[in-house]
């Protein structure tokens, strides 16, 4: 049998054979299974998931027949091909924007790879007395269906269930399926999402054995108002219109509502009425259940009653003023590709309440059907986006091209209306998103007007026309603004606009509904920065609905082992269009292990927050974050440490703390005498077992400073000299003896260049002004402008050395130090004191004139960098920790002491990158097993620096491509840091803001080693 492969070419056929679309639901056998919530105990479905065996082609015009096709291997269903890295199946490809063929719409390339999947499967001889229905939950990009060798079906939309009647071309025994998937389809135009480009059956498959006259659709919605005394939850069904199905509806607690029957013909409607209904929200998800009896089905559907509405451009959820403390959330495995194994779903939804989120945009497509039931169980709110986006029609310069073309508008409706349909009877979801990056036009209001008319209430997202109002106003271009300010949007969106921007353009008189950020804060490798003032604003703007961080996953292909994997990104197989690790840009690993930035969102969108403290009365005020739920499931458990040891604690036994309102609690304070660097933290933790948490997990804290006991002045005794105390002076050097300790200069270079401790050399590099750093993902803009400063390449000339000797107080070596790069202007100017005295170490000072041009914006950091011999692998220190911290993420680091190894202390980003400083530091301590100790503190005790140690310098991380090929070197790297800037989140978002650079300027920066054993 040849196929005949037309469809997939003929853009005027989205589907052939397929079902119209409808809610989501497996029938079961009894209301006992149904209540399993595991589609799997139903025993009304056959999963075909598993081994298929499969055959990969680089064409479709390398077919032939299809009976004649040896199959030699197997595939995983569901699992993209292109993942199996060991065989010959295609290439993982990641682009972001560019189409991955010629931008010709809608046609395609003439060789359009492909992969038919086969499967034998046994129909029992009672199953073809009823309909059998074979269902795709996902196939990218589309799919010709083979039955017993004839054709049964066609469809394209990679991320939305097909669903086909296949009945009439079974027979009892053993039948053959046959799928040819295409890896383009004219509908790809439609598919240009930000993601590793792969294809495949990439959900699950499975077959429903139906009763001929069973419910085919129904449609459940629920009613409410303030006070919310009462409710209605309305509801119909459709499918034979003679034919009767009991229902009941039974409350969270178990209590039977009401129960009755109704006439499936789609127009009758039921409506049951609730005193003092039990609210829906993330924080409460309270569901009721509604069982359909019909025939021999049981359909069971988990009910939300809630109220979303918008008033003065506010969202309400259930009367109350809510944010979307959200994420955008990929389909991504790093072994199956595309796929999303329902533990895999679990995981991400546990992993997103573990840190505070409670919204989830769907990027850029539709999920798992399952998604949204576990949403709606756990409490989250979604933005549910249409399987759209047409970014590189902006490549070429026509972004609007298909949104706004009449001979696309069936596609784009067709994509609206699956989506809808299937999800429609779901709490969870708040906004229905027309699609992502496709420019405006025609089809985006078709999709808009479907989704109001059937759900007249819904609110309707565009990040893309708000975008292009904003332009449209700022270039006064008012002919174009009037036809499209007349919109569809419910709530207007942004992606990553300045300050400036969201104050001057959405947060304004002129406000026309409620603001959002549908992507606000790029997350790639050592980010996202800023978080807490972006919150500060949300918070302080009822207008202000929230905002999504880009995005909870790095997409990576696994190359390696699960126990050993080696993460790839974009390029990495050779593709010449290809985006980098652009793709590698989430709060989590591809193994989903938090990045330090999901920590730094968990803190900024945590529960409880402190508004006032008092040391003197101990008095701390508390507010409760939530919308919804008191704080009684939080403990407070405080502690006081002085330079890291602890002095007392408490604890404050469930926070009865009304959502929305603060308390003030008193802490027990009296008779302490604290010296310095005395810190008190609050730790709010789980005292309620929670699926996602354990009693005693921490939720968030707050830490405050507190003040040194008064004492008298007393007057610190000069050190005296003493024997061992000198200076020597070489042609070449000048070498302080402090005991058995010796401190070289050199004269040329001007620099530290030997420590040596009892005759044992600690340094294996000078102490060298540096400036560099391995450049983070967010970064990606900036670093060419340092690059082109030669930044990574400076170095220090010494323009004289002066020594002072000061008799009983000790000796001062003055360096005149110039900083910079060959064919360019020095960056620093200025000198190095280091000073002397006995028994006090060395103070290294550093006097800087920083000169560089304002295009540049600012210096990667400024400090000094050395290396240590092997084997100092030992750190302790007290400051920011443990996780990394800097000037505008360090929201989730506590002052504290730490231990830990040089080793161990480094973030292995897929990117190898600048990672694990800490700011905040007052004394760093590096150590040898055999006991030998640096010691670096601030010059000036009420100062303190950055530092960050590594088997790597920053040249090693800047020019290596995968953290998997770094190579260790066996000395210690040390970089100790005045300042590092910011880490933002300018790969996609707005510049570093000014109080996070390093301009232009006079720096002074100082810190004091010592030596010991």
């Amino acid at each position: 049998m040849k196929p005949n492969l037309i469809y997939h070419r003929d853009h005027n056929t989205l589907h052939v054979g397929c079902m119209e679309p409808h809610a989501y639901f497996v029938p079961f056998q009894s209301t006992e299974a149904a209540r399993t919530l595991d589609r799997n105990a139903s025993d009304r479905l056959l999963s075909l998931c598993g081994e298929w065996n499969f055959r990969y082609f680089s064409s479709e015009w390398e077919i032939g027949d299809l009976e004649q096709v040896e199959f030699s291997e197997t595939v995983t269903v569901p699992r993209s091909w292109q993942t199996y890295i060991d065989r010959d199946y295609d290439k993982p490809q990641y682009t972001n924007i560019y189409y991955p063929f010629p931008v010709d719409p809608p046609y395609l390339p003439d060789n359009i790879p492909c992969g038919l999947y086969q499967k034998t499967v046994r129909i029992p001889a009672e199953a073809l007395k009823k309909s059998v229905h074979l269902i795709f939950e996902g196939v990218d990009s589309c799919f010709y269906l083979y039955v017993n060798g004839e054709f049964a079906a066609y469809s394209q939309v990679s991320h939305m269930t097909s669903e086909i009647d296949v009945t009439k071309f079974l027979r009892a025994g053993e039948n053959d399926l046959k799928v040819l998937v295409m890896k383009w389809c004219d509908g790809s135009y439609l598919e240009d999402q930000d993601k590793i480009r792969l294809s495949g059956i990439f959900r699950e498959v499975y077959l429903l054995v139906r009763d001929q006259d069973g419910i085919r659709d129904f449609f459940v919605q629920t009613q409410t108002e303030e006070p919310f005394s009462s409710a209605k939850v309305i509801f119909s069904a459709s499918g034979d219109p003679n034919k009767k199905s009991n229902y009941t509806l039974t409350a969270p607690d178990g209590t039977i509502v009401a129960n009755g029957s109704f006439f499936t013909d789609g127009l009758q409607k039921i409506e049951i009425s609730i005193k003092d209904p039990l609210l829906w929200n993330d924080e409460t998800p309270n569901l009721y259940e509604l069982i359909f009896s019909c025939g021999s089905e049981v359909i069971r559907q988990e009910v939300g009653i809630r109220s979303y509405v918008i008033r003065n451009n506010v969202v309400y959820v259930n009367g109350k003023k809510v944010k979307a403390r959200g994420v955008n959330r990929h389909d991504s495995h790093p072994i199956l590709g595309s796929a999303t194994p329902v533990e895999h779903m679990l995981e991400d939804l546990m992993i997103l309440k573990r840190h505070n989120i409670n919204f989830i945009r769907t990027s850029h497509y539709p999920n798992d059907p399952r998604f949204y039931e576990f949403c709606d169980r756990y409490g989250f709110y979604l933005c549910d986006e249409t399987d759209i986006e047409t970014h590189g029609m902006h490549a070429i310069g026509n972004w609007d091209g298909l949104t706004d073309s009449p001979n696309w508008t069936e596609s784009y409706v067709d994509r609206a209306k699956l989506m809808m349909e299937r999800d429609k009877n779901h709490a969870c979801i708040l906004m229905w998103s027309v699609g992502n990056e496709s420019g405006t036009g025609r089809n985006h209001r078709a999709m808009a007007d479907y989704f109001h008319k059937r759900i007249p209430d819904c609110f309707v997202h565009s990040e893309d026309l708000t975008r292009r109002i904003a332009e449209l106003k700022k270039n006064k271009k008012y002919d174009e603004l009037e036809r499209l300010d007349k919109g569809f949007i419910d709530i207007s969106s942004r992606m990553y606009p300045s300050e400036e921007e969201i104050f001057k353009e959405e947060l304004n008189k002129k406000q026309a509904h409620p603001f959002f950020l549908c992507e606000y804060s790029h997350a790639m490798g050592n980010g996202p920065g800023d978080l807490e003032r972006y919150w500060q604003m949300i918070y302080k703007h009822d207008t202000f609905f929230g905002g999504c961080v880009w995005e909870l996953t790095d997409h990576s292909i696994n190359i390696g082992t699960p126990e050993q994997p080696k993460f790839v990104y974009g390029g990495h197989f050779g593709n010449p269009v290809n985006d980098g690790c652009f793709c590698v840009d989430g709060l989590v690993y591809p193994d989903r292990r938090p990045h330090t930035g999901l920590l730094e969102l968990k803190q900024v969108l945590r529960p409880c927050r402190a508004t006032r403290f008092d040391a003197e009365t101990g008095n701390v005020s508390l507010k409760n974050c939530r919308f919804f739920q008191t704080l009684d499931d939080l403990d407070l458990v405080w502690t006081i440490e002085e330079k890291g040891t602890l002095v007392r604690e408490g604890k404050i036994q469930g926070l009865q703390i009304p959502a929305g309102k603060s308390k003030t609690y008193t802490l027990n304070l009296n008779g302490l005498n604290l010296g310095k660097d005395a810190y008190l933290t609050l730790s709010f933790r789980q005292n309620t077992c929670r699926a996602w948490a354990e009693i005693g997990y921490e939720v968030g804290f707050e830490q405050f400073a507190l003040p040194m006991a008064k004492s008298e002045k007393t007057t610190v005794e000069i050190s005296k000299r003493y024997a061992g105390f000198g200076l020597t002076e070489t042609e070449k050097t000048l070498t302080v003896q402090d005991g058995n300790r010796f401190f070289t200069v050199s004269k040329k270079s001007g620099l530290i260049v030997s420590i040596r401790d009892h005759g044992k050399e600690l340094l294996c590099s000078p102490i060298t002004p540096n400036v560099w750093r391995a450049p983070t993902d967010n970064d990606s803009l900036v670093r060419i402008k340092w690059r082109a400063h030669r930044f990574d390449i400076a170095k220090t000339a010494c323009r004289g050395v002066k020594v002072e000797e000061n008799g009983a107080q000790g000796i001062a070596i003055t360096a005149a130090l110039i900083f910079g790069a060959d064919s360019q202007k020095p960056i620093l100017r200025g000198k190095a004191t280091y000073t002397f005295a006995p028994n006090q170490g060395m103070k290294v000072a550093y006097d800087w004139n920083v000169t560089i041009s304002e295009r540049t914006l600012t210096l990667p950091r400024l400090g000094v960098q050395f290396s240590l011999v092997k084997d100092f692998e030992q750190i302790t220190y007290f400051g920011k920790g443990p996780v990394e911290s800097y000037q505008d993420k360090c929201q989730a680091s506590k002052m504290g002491r730490y231990n830990t190894t040089v080793t161990e202390h480094f973030e292995h980003y897929i990117r190898p990158q600048e990672n694990m400083a800490h700011n905040g530091t007052k004394e760093l301590v590096l150590a040898t097993p055999a006991g030998r100790k640096l010691t670096v503190t601030p010059a000036d005790e009420t100062e303190s620096l950055s530092f960050n140690c590594a088997h790597f310098t920053p040249t090693d991380l800047a020019t290596t491509k995968y953290d998997f090929e770094l190579t260790p070197r066996k000395e210690t790297v040390v970089n100790l840091d005045m300042k590092q800037a910011g880490i933002g989140s300018n790969s996609c978002g707005p510049i570093l803001r000014e109080e996070y650079r390093i301009p232009s300027g006079q720096y002074s920066f100082a810190f004091r080693i010592q030596t010991s054993r």
